[in-house]
């Protein structure tokens, strides 16, 4: 190439490139986003499988996060006597509205809107979803809040990304084990059905997928929330490390020092004269826990753990308040999710998204 035409070469403006065109559904027609989280489940023996997991009974009220365009829902609503549904997207919801009026069915409710932001229905016996890996956490957190609060379902059956299921399952001194598995584990059962290819959605996404069912326990643990997952949060900040080299960190005695003294204030006991941080040690010693890693503990020994802090007067959740904030608790999990306010009201209420 001779210097003329190499100088007039760089002088061309260059090429953008062709941004790629929406995924169409095969049914409907609608654009997928896949910056949504839009992979909408499309193989019909998949679909009959998910949904013959939940063992839905004729009686069932069913909750369904993402209805896309109806491909689970029609599935659901000739077994369900009620089916309440939310999608983010309008057009989503419209499809699936058409689709079941036109097959005669009247017990489906669906509603535009975050199920982030969106409340749950008040009274559901089974939940069935294909849910976005951004928002699993957060949802999955919703539904063991309920079984906190005296509210529990049956059954849950999930289809969530397979890494993200393989964390939610793992168990006490495995990679993935976390607060999210630790907390899984404390209000349900949790079993793995099955994996799904990518094949089996539109469009098809870069990872498998996994189907899990999580049961409540019955009855429900006895425990304060707020002040097990403050223990929680504390020791798996350095999951890895020993309780001692955890709770040894000045600003983690600082604050463990303020409640304790905010406890025997409210409860007319003196503070003990041993200075604090050898107090924190003692409750470790004798419970021979001064070389105990969070990662490898079962949900018996931090239980142990906590009632003996308690017993002395010791306590994670601010003692003054009582409670952290019930959408506080959604730090439980370490997969980056958040709590945006929840509107007032939901399911059978008159208020619309914004």
């Amino acid at each position: 190439m001779s210097r003329s035409c190499l100088r007039a070469s760089r002088l061309l403006p260059l090429r953008k490139p062709t941004p790629r065109a929406p995924k169409l559904h095969p049914a409907s027609g609608l654009p997928l986003s896949r910056a949504r989280g839009q992979h909408l489940l499309h193989n019909k023996g998949v679909i009959h499988r998910f949904v013959e997991a939940a063992d839905i009974r004729s009686s069932d009220a069913v909750y369904e996060v993402g209805c896309g365009t109806g491909e689970v829902t029609m599935e659901l609503l000739p077994r369900a006597r009620k089916v309440y549904t939310v999608d983010l997207e309008s057009r989503m919801v419209e499809e699936t509205k058409s689709r079941a009026q036109s097959a005669g069915f009247q017990n489906m409710e669906a509603r535009v809107g975050d199920a982030l932001r969106v409340e749950m229905p008040h009274r559901f016996d089974v939940c069935v979803s294909n849910l976005p890996y951004k928002i699993s956490a957060p949802i999955i957190f919703r539904l063991l809040r309920r079984i906190s609060e005296g509210r529990p379902w049956r059954s849950a059956v999930l289809m969530l990304q397979r890494e993200f299921a393989e964390r939610l399952l793992s168990d006490p001194g495995e990679k993935g084990f976390s607060r999210l598995a630790l907390n899984v584990r404390l209000f349900a059962k949790a079993v793995r059905l099955f994996d799904v290819k990518a094949g089996s959605f539109v469009p098809a996404p870069e990872i498998h997928s996994t189907v899990i069912r999580l049961e409540p326990r019955i009855p429900a643990p006895e425990v304060d929330f707020n002040e097990w997952d403050a223990m929680i949060r504390v020791i798996f900040l350095r999951r890895r490390k020993t309780l001692r080299a955890s709770l040894k960190k000045l600003s983690t005695l600082s604050m463990l020092e303020q409640n304790y003294k905010m406890w025997c204030s409210l409860s007319g006991n003196k503070p003990s004269a041993v200075p604090f941080p050898e107090l924190v040690r003692s409750v470790l010693n004798d419970e021979a826990m001064l070389r105990e890693r969070a990662f490898s503990m079962d949900l018996d020994d931090l239980h142990l753990l906590l009632k003996a802090f308690n017993r002395r007067g010791i306590h994670f959740a601010s003692v003054h308040q009582g409670a952290s904030g019930a959408d506080d608790m959604e730090d439980l999990f370490d997969e980056g999710s958040f709590s945006p306010p929840l509107l007032q009201g939901g399911f059978g209420s008159n208020n619309q998204y914004p």
